[in-house]
């Protein structure tokens, strides 16, 4: 019994790839391409994405903590204290109330006695004259506080996550991508073969 070009067509993509690579007479072109681009963008998912995740985390590091010298260096403190109370926090979905800020006017001395009121972000619930920190730049504008440890952490991590998933994920989709064209190409192959050969192989005797 013969088989329709498609029907062929999916026997033939059963074969393994590992097969394919050693030489199988069924083989095609497209059989071996797509096995040695399965291979190449595995090695580039699974070990390249990581490496490239790792230099990338290095370099953001780096950046950070030169960040976080240059915002030490440009920023200080004063305590101020709240003119307003803060709103208070809005409890999550599930009960649990989130470490939440608002724009609050604050008072402070500065240098020369004076008093200055500016807004500030504080703590949620917080009531009026309550005791808070507040950051300055060196023009004395509000400003956050300088990076911290924790904060040069999570963009570290945060770049080794990015770098690594997005090597990865293009990786997968550079081989979806081939394996659908040589897909259609094979598909258009056999169909110009079936119509070179199929009318004698369809054709009965009278």
């Amino acid at each position: 019994m013969s088989r329709t070009p498609k029907s062929r067509e999916a026997a033939m993509t059963t074969i393994r790839p590992g097969r394919r690579l050693r030489g199988n007479p069924l083989s095609r072109r497209s059989d071996v391409l797509e096995a040695w681009a399965a291979l190449l963008l595995g090695v580039l998912g699974f070990l390249v994405a990581p490496v490239a995740g790792a230099a990338s985390g290095w370099s953001a590091h780096a950046d950070a903590v030169h960040q976080a010298r240059v915002e030490a260096a440009d920023r200080h403190f004063v305590r101020a204290r709240l003119v307003e109370d803060a709103p208070a926090a809005v409890p999550a979905a599930n009960g649990a109330e989130l470490n939440q800020t608002y724009p609050v006017r604050v008072r402070w001395t500065d240098g020369g006695g004076r008093p200055v009121t500016a807004r500030s972000s504080v703590q949620a619930g917080l009531d009026r004259g309550s005791a808070v920190t507040v950051w300055l730049d060196s023009r004395g504008a509000v400003t956050k506080a300088p990076m911290d440890t924790g904060d040069i952490w999570t963009h570290t991590f945060a770049a080794v996550f990015l770098v690594t998933v997005t090597t990865a994920a293009l990786a997968g989709v550079a081989l979806v991508v081939l394996r659908r064209v040589l897909r259609r190409g094979r598909l258009a192959a056999w169909e110009r073969e079936w119509a070179r050969v199929g009318p004698g192989w369809c054709r009965r005797p009278a």
